[in-house]
């Protein structure tokens, strides 16, 4: 069963080695990792062409979402993972995150998120280890882009979600496409989505105080309910 990882880059030269360097150390090798160097103006590609990894430069609409499915075009395998380039994941993340998706049964995994950068984010931590698997959480909010997983025969499908959620955010007038909630949502309705706190990702947040971490909360917050009543529309 062959693993690929898509990350993706708009100007992350401070970052970048540490997140390669992750992905490479792995106690499960990924057969593929591929990288979407997104309308990158700094030395991201450059830095990242010294490592093992595809270097796939896009110049395209701005938006994670476009470099997300730019990644996905170029991905292979029977799994694939997603990480950003802000971030670095534990030495164990590919092998939890490929055994939580075979052993759970499930359409969409994902991981434990540290933030690093505030110290808001850093408090936040053991609040987020705890509650993102707990029973009675929403599962689908806690499933972030830096650190999730799906199989390769649904690509096709995630790729669907991702261009519909471009004209859903707009339609419901968000003030960011939350690309991952989007996926989660509706992969929930395919079948089981599967959190875990085995294994973790360390994301660079781009705020740098803790104000504004929470002025993102409340907007991500916001943005959610708006989503789940769009849905329970649909039930």
């Amino acid at each position: 069963m062959t693993i690929s990882v898509v990350v993706i880059a708009h100007n992350e030269e401070r970052h970048i080695n540490q997140c390669l360097e992750s992905l490479i150390n792995q106690t499960k090798k990924a057969d593929q990792i591929v990288l979407i160097t997104h309308n990158c103006t700094d030395k991201t590609e450059k830095t990242a062409k010294n490592y093992p990894v595809h270097v796939i430069p896009y110049n395209g609409p701005r938006g994670i979402v476009y470099a997300r499915l730019e990644g996905l075009r170029h991905a292979s395998g029977d799994i694939i993972l997603c990480t950003d380039g802000d971030s670095y994941v534990a030495s164990n993340w590919i092998e939890v995150m490929s055994h939580q998706l075979i052993n759970n049964e499930a359409v969409l995994v994902g991981s434990w998120m540290k933030l690093k950068g505030t110290f808001f984010g850093w408090l936040s931590n053991l609040f987020n280890w705890y509650y993102c698997v707990r029973s009675e959480t929403k599962i689908e909010r806690w499933i972030w882009g830096p650190g999730m997983g799906f199989w390769g025969k649904d690509k096709s499908v995630v790729q669907e979600i991702f261009e519909k959620s471009i004209a859903l955010t707009k339609e419901l007038e968000l003030t960011r496409n939350p690309d991952d909630f989007w996926l989660a949502l509706f992969m929930k309705k395919r079948g089981k989505l599967s959190m875990t706190n085995k294994t973790h990702v360390t994301q660079h947040t781009k705020e740098t105080t803790s104000a504004e971490v929470i002025k993102r909360s409340k907007e991500n917050v916001s943005n959610a309910e708006k989503m789940e009543r769009y849905f329970s529309t649909l039930s």
